[in-house]
This record gives structure tokens, sequence and C-alpha cells, in this order.
């Protein structure tokens, strides 16, 4: 890079983290760097942050960056995400346009194990629903229900599933698993049994989303799939909203068939305010907290303020289209 500061912009940092890390202060040093913390929801506030910058960093996929969104920023050469997940990001097309793509490593996915386990037993127990009425009555008589001696389905047992599947062993649960690639030596690895997708519907308490989001999984769980589930079962989404039919889903809580839902996740992100889920009592809904814990966000931040000052120092790290900085 040349000697002139670069203009960097951190988008979506709607937790207020970024500017704590301990790289933030040396990338002001040597850079001007502004901090977004509120969504930038339409093309004229993107264009109005984007139009100077040579490098925006990414928080996850919290904003599209496509070939539009690419040419509100004539100036960009360096796009720093974090994770290594870019279903939202354009490659070919920054590739193109001669911006150099760098990422951080993925993380052990602990923040999303334990936010699964969290919303299983939130549903199951009621937890939101008691705590909401203690403020509006002296002592709430809802009684919820145990994960003791249930059975868990998990579809997907990645790093994810499996350590789900392993904690959820300690509650003397059952366990069924099944993925397109799953064999009954990795299932029994983790104390669960490798069964189809149907049969995995058909017997479980609890339904609980570990695939990634893919042409093939998109809609996995639709009118058919909820239909095959018990009658007051459970299902838990902390995956990507588009793997299950938000129509069928919401049909099926309304009309009691499923008994509740732990969505982290959802075809359109942020929830709208009126949207018929927000109505809905037996449902526990998070604005997509998987991935956002204090300890993880603030690795990422590191890691992705490094790869800028790796950048400006001519020494770009973690590229995914390395011939781009080659080439320029």
């Amino acid at each position: 890079m040349s000697a002139d500061r670069l203009h960097v912009a951190i988008l979506d940092d709607y937790e207020g983290l970024a500017a704590g890390v301990s790289s933030f202060e040396k990338l002001k040093a040597r850079a001007d760097v502004v901090v977004v913390r509120e969504r930038l929801a339409t093309d004229e506030d993107l264009e109005r942050v984007l139009k100077n910058l040579h490098a925006v960093l990414l928080m996850r996929e919290r904003t599209r960056f496509g070939e539009k969104q690419l040419a509100l920023a004539p100036a960009l050469k360096l796009i720093s995400q974090t994770g290594r997940s870019i279903a939202h990001l354009d490659l070919p097309a920054a590739t193109r346009r001669g911006v150099t793509v760098s990422v951080t490593p993925n993380d052990s996915g602990s923040s999303t194990i334990e936010l699964t386990v969290g919303l299983i037993l939130a549903v199951l127990r009621q937890i939101p629903q008691v705590d909401r009425r203690m403020r509006q009555e002296a002592w709430p008589a809802i009684a919820g229900r145990l994960l003791e001696g249930k059975i868990l389905g998990v579809v997907g047992l990645g790093r994810i599933g499996a350590q789900v599947s392993r904690i959820v062993k300690a509650f003397n649960a059952r366990v069924l698993a099944t993925a397109r690639t799953l064999t009954d030596e990795r299932a029994r690895a983790v104390g669960a049994e490798r069964v189809s997708l149907e049969t995995l519907l058909r017997e479980s308490d609890v339904v609980t989303i570990h695939v990634p989001l893919r042409p093939e999984t998109r809609g996995l769980i639709g009118e058919k799939e909820i239909a095959l589930m018990k009658p007051g079962a459970v299902l838990i989404n902390t995956a990507r909203g588009p793997i299950v039919s938000e129509a069928a889903l919401i049909r099926a809580l309304q009309d009691g068939r499923l008994g509740g839902a732990g969505l982290d996740v959802f075809d359109e992100e942020p929830l709208p305010l009126d949207h018929p889920l927000r109505r809905l009592d037996n449902v526990v809904l998070l604005s997509h907290r998987g991935y956002a814990a204090v300890e993880i966000l603030t690795e990422r931040y590191e890691l992705a303020i490094g790869n800028i000052l790796n950048f400006i120092d001519g020494q770009p790290t973690n590229l995914l289209n390395p011939e781009v900085f080659k080439g320029g």
C-alpha cells in the first residue's frame, strides 16, 4: 500500500465491542477508522459510508456484499471478513474488481452449542413465559417438561451437532441423528443412533437443526416434514432460517400441533416487528445470538483487524483470492 492513510469502516458492530480490542488502537494509529453500530438498511446509508472506503470489516453475514454493494465503494481494496462463511459475499465480483478478501478461522462453535442447549431447556421448561408472568402476577403456575428421558433428534452431526448430542446425553436423553454422510460409527462416538430423517422426525420429542444452508438444505424441514413430527414436539433452529419453512412452522405452532420452538435464525434478519412469530407465546425468539458471545466476537475482531494491519504492511494474510493482491 502507499503511504496514504487507509479509510476503514467496521460495519454492523451491534454489540459495540470492536473499539475495545487491543488491535483497534493500532489500526487507529495507522488508518482513519469509523465504527458503524447500526444496520445500514438502505443503499443510501451504505453509499454514505462506503463511497470513500479503502477497507471494510464485515461481521459475519450481517451485511450483504454483492455486485451492487461493491459498486458503492469504488475505492475499496480490502474486505476483512470475520469467519470463513461468505454466503453473503460475492467473491467472484470482488475478485473482478480487484478487492482482496481476507477471513478469520472458524471458531469451535462453542457459543452456538451452548445457546442450542439453552434454547432446548428454555422451551421445554417455559422459562421465558414464567419470567414474563412473574412481573404480572404473584406466582405463575406454569409446568414445564423435562429433557430427561426424552428423544432428541439432531439434524446434522458436525462439530456443533455432535457436541450438542454429547451434552444432552448427560440429561439421560436418547439421541437420534441424521446427516448426508453420517456413519453408524460416527454417530455412536457421540452417543447417538443413526436414522433416516423421516424416522428422526417421527420419533423425536425435540428436533434441533445443525446443517449448513445450501441449495439442498433450503426448505429441508417443510410442511411434509413438520407433519411427521410428534404432536407437541419442539423444534430448535440455531443454524439458518431458510432450512425450515417459516410458513409451515408458524401454522404448526398456531394450531398447537407443535409444542414450541426455539429460534435464533430467520428468513429475514432483523425479524420485522410485525412478524407473526413475534405474536406467538410458544416460541422463544433470539436475535441471531449463536455467534454473539463477548469472547468470540472479541477474538474475531482482533483477528480481522490484524488482517487489515497486515494488508497495510504489504503482507496480507488469510486470503481467499490471493491472485488479486499478487496481480496488484
